[in-house]
């Protein structure tokens, strides 16, 4: 599907009926991740756990604990499709986390990153979420640039749980709603 000046993007929260659409975009998103391909079986670990747990059960896992999952929906001459996908999990009270933050590359550059977190952010605020937080690989300047953009604040560096090897420096950034 093009983009032009015709197409619309509407955030909404997922349905049963996106899961396809939804874990392609995922899966695309993290075999692409790390462009370094010594460490591509690790990627494929996390992708297969990822699948068979939180993946399998978008509903369980992420919205009926106080969590959402939000897709941006790209409408062109009358068809649509999955373009990108973002999911907050609610840690305490008031805290959660934003997490699976995809955008095909194919509808990248058209603010579609940027409308799921303000529409999450919001989302959050109403239900009486007070802090956000979210991680990144310390070696991506674009992300880092894109989230500091938005208002969030790079609070913590720390490695993912990957210790032998000891692999990928992440950044942690903070927003206070």
């Amino acid at each position: 599907m093009t983009t032009g000046p015709q197409a619309t993007i509407q955030i909404r929260q997922y349905r049963p009926e996106d899961h396809a659409q939804v874990t392609k975009i995922y899966v695309e998103g993290m075999l692409t991740f790390d462009p370094n391909p010594e460490y591509h079986y690790l990627w494929k670990q996390v992708l297969i756990k990822d699948l068979t747990n939180d993946f399998a059960d978008i509903e369980a896992s992420h919205m009926a604990p106080g969590g959402n999952f939000l897709v941006a929906v790209v409408k062109k001459d009358g068809s649509s499709k999955i373009a990108g996908i973002i999911g907050l999990l609610r840690e305490s009270e008031d805290v959660g986390q934003i997490r699976r933050v995809y955008v095909d590359p194919n509808f990248q550059r058209m603010s579609i990153g940027r409308k799921m977190i303000t529409e999450l952010e919001i989302w959050a605020e109403q239900k009486g979420i007070k802090s956000i937080y979210l991680t990144t690989d310390a070696y991506k300047e674009q992300p880092q640039a894109f989230y500091t953009a938005l208002g969030y604040t790079k609070v913590d560096e720390n490695q993912y749980n990957w210790t032998n090897p000891r692999y990928l420096r992440l950044f942690k950034f903070v927003k206070q709603l």
